[in-house]
């Protein structure tokens, strides 16, 4: 392990011929303030992954060996091929030819410039290289290969020394530091920064031993791990907990840009379920990119000029999670066994923690908990896109003030009822980032049969950040919980219909049958039985709307309404209906055929997606300026479809379509030409707009 030694620099920023020549030969300066023995920019990933991992079966490199890995991954590379008897000789001391060749081959690989590796190191000569030579080479390399835009950046200063990540490194090993020439020192300190050169023991780099060649396969491989070296194809891996990022590499390990991604993922434990038998993806797979798992379309990213593209997964309580990544044109569709489809499994634990939710486990549309029972509050540090985070470094703690007042036979207030529980406590969250208060309900008069007034226990609470903790996603302050003995009550109502859009009448004799499903909990969030739910129109009232009356819900909350719609206008119509005062209500579009005429061409101009159906290849627009006419128009499978002036697949529009219609805060185009509605045979082209 490096010793924590501090060097010294010169404030000079411009150095004569002769001081830079004096700088290669200058021994390191002495030890002064102590510093962390930690590689600052060690990476999680590797060079050497997917067909990198291949054996290349060298007769003398054993499965044993600790550095297998490394020699099949330079092999693969083509940065050696070995002997020609099919051996690779790793105890083999590697000479100066050697060492050069090594260099350039994987400085190609790495996006470096060769020249600027091996530059002034003699290129023959059958002597052994020693490892402060390796170590000045390898850095040479990163800082060749690394830029502003790496994640960690190399940098050859105009002294020859090297700083990692804009800073110049803090760890030294203590023979270099005494022994080395400042430059060749430097090599070594920033290599341990990123965690390429381990040293041998004792806080020493044996600067002056020889390397041999399986010693120079493993230096290489970590140091490739920091560029761009990919093997050809996709790759996946995980940079930090709950992000991945995918690499794609042509035929000769080189970055390609803008490669669209298809990214989706399942819960490790159900990997296995991930596609169905015929080998297409199941609808259990999270997408994490696009709008269709398992199919690249126009919503999926593209990779960046570094042919990398870095996701952070979506929220999940899962700690394991497996992700498959993969490329391909618009519209292609992919499989199990495909071999353009690479996975990982990663891990949402240690997320870096940016924020902090409160949550409480009362069931949804719940007011109330029963007596006898718990309600969970929990105090959830969360990172990117909401996953779970563990705590900083410095830990995070929150201030939690609550209070429970009693009151018999009668609501809980705090202005009337006793007071019987008050503190204020600071809680740090544990090791997962995470604070559990339990709050519980005991009846105050348990023996009171026959009482037809209910008990109640009001517990509030405050939650607050302390000191530089990460902030609350959102305030929490006096949130209220009631525990109490009454008897369920209807107090919840949720509306909705089985289709967004129907086909108006086409006669008022004739009207038109739909459906509103109503669903009834009561104060604890349960189904309530018996709720009679009375529906109206509130925009199309009678004679357009007629329903035979009020409908009880069943056992489980639910009731469904029929009524009548005898309106033969495009228009949508807005249901109400009521419980216990609280209401609730949906809309619903009733469509027409568009007028003569309007269905050949709309003139280059575009109208508002309303809704669509891609079961029956129907997408109903309004025909005029704001909300007026919902209409429906027709495409098939012989048309020719365009998103953003982009010629696009019919899998590929529906995607859209069905995309961008659950996000409420969209709005989709969408113009038509060419249009015969009486021909079967056209070909209508189609242009959807975002």
């Amino acid at each position: 392990m490096p010793q924590p030694v501090n060097r010294r620099r010169s404030g000079m920023s411009i150095l004569a011929a002769g001081a830079l020549v004096a700088s290669l030969v200058t021994v390191g300066a002495g030890p002064a303030a102590a510093a962390e023995t930690v590689a600052d920019h060690a990476t999680p990933v590797t060079a050497c992954v997917g067909d990198a991992t291949t054996d290349w079966m060298f007769s003398d490199v054993s499965a044993g060996s600790i550095f297998q890995a490394d020699i099949n991954c330079l092999a693969y590379y083509g940065v050696t091929i070995g002997y020609g008897d099919g051996t690779f000789r790793p105890g083999n001391y590697v000479s100066r030819f050697e060492m050069v060749l090594f260099m350039q081959r994987s400085a190609r690989i790495a996006g470096a410039d060769p020249a600027a590796v091996v530059s002034d190191f003699a290129t023959t000569g059958s002597d052994p290289v020693n490892r402060a030579d390796m170590a000045l080479l390898i850095a040479r390399l990163l800082a060749s290969a690394t830029s502003n835009d790496s994640r960690v950046n190399v940098v050859l200063e105009s002294d020859g020394t090297f700083t990692v990540g804009g800073a110049e490194p803090d760890d030294a090993f203590t023979d270099s530091r005494r022994t080395q020439p400042i430059v060749k020192d430097s090599a070594a300190s920033a290599l341990f920064e990123l965690g390429v050169a381990r040293g041998t023991g004792g806080g020493n780099f044996s600067p002056e031993a020889s390397v041999t060649r399986g010693q120079m396969a493993a230096f290489i491989t970590r140091a490739l791990a920091h560029t761009t070296a990919r093997p050809e194809g996709v790759s996946v891996q995980q940079y930090l907990p709950g992000e991945v990022t995918v690499s794609v590499r042509d035929e000769v390990f080189a970055p390609v840009s803008n490669a669209a991604i298809d990214v989706f993922s399942i819960a490790s434990p159900d990997a296995h379920r991930a596609f169905r038998s015929d080998g297409s993806c199941s609808s259990l797979v999270t997408d994490e990119t696009g709008s269709r798992s398992c199919e690249i379309d126009v919503l999926d990213p593209v990779t960046g000029p570094d042919g990398d593209f870095t996701i952070g997964l979506g929220p999940t309580e899962e700690q394991d999670v497996t992700v498959w990544a993969w490329t391909g044109a618009l519209g292609d569709v992919i499989r199990s066994g495909d071999d353009r489809l690479a996975s990982v499994e990663v891990t949402t634990q240690g997320v870096e923690a940016t924020g902090a939710k409160v949550t409480n486990s009362l069931p949804e549309n719940a007011t109330h908990a029963r007596f006898g029972s718990t309600v969970t509050v929990t105090v959830q540090l969360v990172g990117v896109n909401g996953l779970r985070a563990v705590p900083p470094e410095d830990g995070a703690s929150y201030t939690i003030r609550k209070e429970a007042f009693n009151q018999i036979d009668g609501p809980a207030d705090p202005g009337s009822s006793r007071l019987t529980q008050r503190s204020t406590e600071t809680v740090e969250v544990d090791d997962t980032g995470k604070i559990e208060i339990i709050l519980e309900g005991v009846d105050p008069e348990s023996n009171d049969t026959g009482d037809i007034a209910a008990d109640e226990i009001l517990w509030r609470y405050t939650v607050t950040p302390s000191g530089d903790s990460p902030q609350l996603d959102e305030p929490v302050e006096d949130v209220r919980v009631v525990f109490t003995d009454a008897s369920p009550v209807a107090t919840t109502i949720d509306l909705a219909t089985q289709v967004k859009y129907l086909r108006a009448a086409r006669s008022s004799t004739r009207p038109v049958s739909n459906v509103v499903i109503a669903t009834v909990t009561d104060q604890y969030g349960q189904p309530f039985r018996g709720a009679r739910v009375a529906l109206e129109s509130i925009t199309h009232p009678a004679p357009l709307f007629m329903y035979s009356g009020p409908v009880a819900t069943g056992s489980s909350g639910t009731a469904r309404i029929g009524y009548q719609h005898s309106g033969t206008q495009g228009t949508r119509e807005t249901l109400s209906a009521s419980v216990a005062g609280v209401t609730d209500t949906v809309d619903f579009l009733w469509a027409v055929d568009p007028p003569a005429g309007s269905e050949v061409t709309t003139g280059g101009g575009t109208y508002e997606v309303l809704a669509a159906d891609p079961q029956r290849n129907e997408v109903v627009v309004d025909l005029t300026a704001g909300f007026g006419t919902a209409t429906v128009v027709v495409y098939d499978g012989n048309d020719r479809f365009r998103l953003d002036g982009r010629v696009v697949s019919l899998s590929v529009f529906e995607s859209v379509l069905a995309n961008e219609l659950d996000d409420e805060a969209s709005i989709l185009l969408l113009g038509w030409s060419s249009r015969d509605p009486d021909n079967q045979a056209d070909r209508t082209d189609w242009f959807l707009v975002t």
